[in-house]
């Protein structure tokens, strides 16, 4: 079932729409559901081709197209790239109808060689027939950062990039429709917006059964899923897992990750540099303001809940399972620190609750830029910026019984840290908000209280 996916079928329709050839790059997580949205996008199209790309080498990889590929025509043994889009172009009949190519995470193509992209560009240059052609990549750094360099001058040929999100906390609430609303932020800050892990939860068991039956049961399907996900990526797990498992610790800067693991600082920072490319690290940058003396330069974590929940709750421990029941495990690593988890991801939830009121104008500035004020002595987890300079700040609570007003008095106080001239200030809070908070709002009238059911 395809869930949440309108506005990306509409865009690739669009594409589909357009005269002349298209290329078009499609990148994302993996498991974010690229190639089951390709999927739905092309059930009632009839002039299509799908190539699934190997980490190969070249000559193995059309090699093994053209004997294991399912083509619906015959290659020579070894083909080369100009053979294969030949034989393309023989297959498809004149028509009205665009043909499809889909080559499913073609990075793997460029790795040696720009080949690839060279015959995929000429064959569409000289072809009378109109293509729209998708490029898929789970590589979202390289994407981003590196393709365009790699390609060189042809990359003038890609019509556009197409960055597949995760889905949101409003479609993980459509699909666990029998999880208490708890149970979605702690469901969601586990398995975040990728669904191909939310298959391997029972929408039908609570949030506790399905961790201890589907993560912590012995072969269970995500009992190791998150360190799998690394080593089928990498290699060198050893050194990975060292830097996981210290981000997953708390250590967030590279002086820290230096002391800790002792690998030189180049290495560490080739080392992340991989892992931002594969999307499980990020480094976070402060919003820019005047306070930049007391701005952290930039962190880092992981931003792959699985991976991230991997590391901190299963990774370390995993010798436990050996001889302690799933519910024993539970009870003593999981059940006593979830909160304190999920207290990283909820901002993420009161983002989209920001965003969808300012997309209809609900807030009282319209803000075209949002970040995070990362701080020596705190953090302003939302600065909202509008065109005119005016400024909303927020802060999330998930983990206290309730939002104090010294909660409040110290996002105030990070704020004047970052020198921001705030106008508005929004709290969200799970727990609800102390008296003096309440009594606040009536005298402040620029503070906003949000509760859990808002959300």
């Amino acid at each position: 079932m395809l869930i949440g996916r309108d506005s990306e079928i509409t865009v690739l329709n669009e594409y589909k729409r357009r005269a002349g050839n298209q290329v078009m790059v499609m990148y994302g997580l993996n498991g974010v559901g690229k190639t089951t949205l390709v999927s739905e996008f092309l059930t009632d199209v009839t002039s299509k081709l799908f190539f699934d790309c190997k980490q190969l080498f070249e000559r193995e990889q059309l090699y093994h197209w053209s004997h294991y590929g399912n083509l619906p025509f015959e290659l020579s043994d070894y083909p080369s790239y100009e053979e294969l889009f030949d034989a393309v172009d023989s297959y498809f009949v004149d028509s009205d109808e665009k043909n499809i190519l889909v080559f499913d995470e073609f990075h793997y193509l460029l790795k040696y060689s720009n080949n690839f992209t060279n015959a995929l560009f000429d064959f569409l240059a000289k072809s009378d027939k109109n293509y729209f052609v998708i490029l898929v990549s789970s590589s979202i750094e390289w994407v981003e950062n590196s393709m365009v360099g790699k390609i060189g001058p042809k990359a003038r040929g890609i019509s556009g990039f197409f960055k597949v999100k995760e889905l949101c906390f409003a479609d993980f609430r459509t699909y666990f429709t029998k999880f208490r609303y708890d149970e979605c932020v702690n469901g969601y800050a586990i398995l975040g917006g990728i669904p191909k892990l939310w298959r391997f939860f029972d929408k039908n068991l609570n949030l506790k059964d399905n961790i201890i039956r589907n993560i912590l049961n012995p072969g269970a399907p995500l009992l190791t899923y998150g360190e799998d996900f690394v080593a089928m990526e990498l290699r060198e797990t050893s050194v990975y897992n060292t830097i996981l498992c210290a981000l997953a610790s708390g250590k967030n800067k590279l002086n820290d990750l230096y002391a800790h693991t002792e690998f030189s600082r180049a290495k560490i920072s080739v080392y992340i540099k991989n892992l931002m490319e594969l999307g499980f690290v990020r480094k976070e940058f402060s919003v820019d303001t005047e306070g930049r003396s007391n701005t952290q330069k930039g962190v880092y974590d992981i931003c792959c809940n699985y991976v991230d929940f991997s590391y901190i709750f299963l990774y370390m421990f995993k010798e436990e399972l050996q001889y302690k029941s799933a519910d024993e495990f539970y009870n003593e690593h999981i059940k006593p620190n979830l909160k304190a988890y999920t207290a990283a991801y909820f901002p993420a939830i009161c983002r989209e609750y920001l965003d969808t009121q300012n997309q209809f104008s609900n807030l009282p500035i319209k803000y075209d830029r949002l970040g995070s004020w990362i701080g020596k002595a705190g953090t302003i987890d939302f600065v909202c910026r509008d065109s005119q300079g005016h400024t909303l700040i927020a802060l999330c609570n998930w983990e206290k019984p309730m939002m104090r007003f010294d909660d409040y008095e110290w996002l105030i106080y990070c704020a004047k840290q970052a020198k921001l001239k705030v106008d508005y200030v929004y709290l969200f809070s799970a727990g609800g908000f102390d008296e003096q908070l309440n009594f606040a709002v009536s005298s402040k009238k620029n503070i906003t209280l949000v509760t859990i059911d808002e959300l």
